[in-house]
Order: C-alpha cells, then sequence, then structure tokens
C-alpha cells in the first residue's frame, strides 16, 4: 500500500492536520455538490471527481466493503457543526496545496477512539477521480478494528466530538487502556 506517514501535515508540535490556504484564491474551490444527500448516505465512488471546499470535507464512513468497487457508502458531514462520536471512521479531503495543473486531493483516513481523533493513513497528491478506490480498503480495515474492538468489549466512547476543536487532540494509534475502559474515561 503506498501510503504516506500518517499525520504528514501536522501543525506545531504534531497536534493534528493543518489545512492548507485555499490554492483557488478568493472564492475557494467547487465543493461537493449541493444536490448530494447530507442528512443521508451517499456512495463514496459519487464523490470522485468532485473538488472539496477549503478548507475540506469531512465524510463519516457508514458501509465499506474491501472489494473494488463495491459499496462504499458516508454521510458528508456539514460544514460548521461537524461532530463524530467513538468507534466512528472518518475521511477528511481537502485540496492539496499549490498550483498543480490536474488539480490533486490530499485524503486522510480517521478513526475516533474514546474522544481521540487517531490518524490511519494520509495520502498527498491525489488524483480526484481516483482517491475513493485508492482509501477503500484502509477505510475498511479501520471499520473492521473498531468493529473487533467493540465486540471484544473496548470503550471505544461513545461521547459526541467536535471535529473542527478535535484536530487539536489527534494522536497516533490506539489509546493504551482503550481495552479496559481507561481510555474514554480520560485517565
Amino acid at each position: 500500500m503506498d501510503t504516506a506517514p500518517a499525520t504528514p501535515h501536522d501543525g506545531p508540535e504534531g497536534t493534528g492536520p493543518q489545512i492548507p490556504d485555499d490554492p483557488a484564491g478568493p472564492g475557494g474551490l467547487l465543493g461537493f455538490p449541493d444536490d448530494s444527500d447530507r442528512d443521508g448516505e451517499v456512495d463514496v465512488l459519487y464523490l470522485a471527481g468532485q473538488r472539496p471546499a477549503s478548507p475540506g470535507e469531512w465524510l463519516q464512513v457508514t458501509a465499506v466493503d474491501g472489494a473494488p468497487g463495491a459499496d462504499f457508502l458516508a454521510r458528508v458531514l456539514p460544514a460548521g457543526g461537524r461532530h463524530a462520536h467513538g468507534g466512528d471512521v472518518l475521511v477528511h479531503l481537502a485540496a492539496d496545496s499549490g498550483d498543480r495543473e490536474p488539480p490533486a486531493v490530499r485524503v486522510g483516513v480517521w478513526a475516533i477512539v474514546g474522544r481521540l481523533l487517531v490518524p490511519v493513513a494520509a495520502w498527498d497528491r491525489q488524483d480526484p477521480d481516483g482517491w475513493p478506490e485508492k482509501i477503500r480498503a484502509t477505510a475498511a480495515f479501520a471499520m473492521s478494528v473498531l468493529t473487533e474492538l467493540g465486540e471484544h468489549g473496548a470503550d471505544l466512547g461513545a461521547r459526541w466530538i467536535d471535529l473542527d476543536d478535535a484536530v487539536v487532540t489527534a494522536t497516533a494509534g490506539i489509546p493504551l487502556g482503550v481495552t479496559s475502559g481507561t481510555a474514554a474515561a480520560g485517565r
């Protein structure tokens, strides 16, 4: 698998992703189309080729099959008040910085464990048309790990977190104590 380190865009002191300035200049990028159902699920393959709005789009993965072309569903989280809870797998899609032609996107897969946003993998300079298939196996893996942990009694934390504030709590790896319930309790 061709992946970059899990946090290639870390902000100061590795606190989380640092979103670049809008490469399109004033007015931003196109963003996901208004006709995508933001309250329901959307086929992630439908989003291929769409350009994310600045500073990026968050998708909550609801179903993913590891086989190419199979189910890959997500909810597009609306800008302003983006929330997720423990056990969720998320995809962050942002325009790649620079004046590259053709345009490129950055894609990251994240998991919520306890009250932490955990980076799973990240890819720079991806083709806007090809990123869904590139990340499919990683999203499926992350969902299966969280499902397996939950089925074995791990406390993934059902509390909601604000994704706009969560990047400051991003941490690499599954937190110590998640299987004994101490990670979500903040101990």
